[in-house]
């Protein structure tokens, strides 16, 4: 139980999208347990936002690497991902 009232709120950016969603993920049942002090229940909202950001950011960046491919009049050409 110490180490979740002493969970950072600092967040290691070079963390994979899986490693801080496999954070995240704990951090949302640490919560929903109902075992934890109101401070230790804020530090761990204020990771888990911090996770969530850090999520989304990496998200951002591998759909800005996909590329679609696509058949104009025969010919193929790589267009960047969009949220059409």
């Amino acid at each position: 139980m110490a180490d979740e009232e002493n969970e950072g709120i600092e967040l290691d950016p070079d963390l994979s999208f899986e490693e801080a969603l496999s954070r995240l993920e704990e951090i949302i049942h640490r919560m929903e347990s109902g075992d934890s002090p109101l401070e230790s229940l804020v530090k761990n909202y204020q990771s888990g936002v911090n996770l969530l950001k850090l999520c989304r950011s990496k998200i951002e960046l591998a759909e800005v690497k996909v590329k679609e491919v696509t058949d104009q009049d025969g010919n193929l050409s790589a267009t960047d991902f969009s949220n059409e």
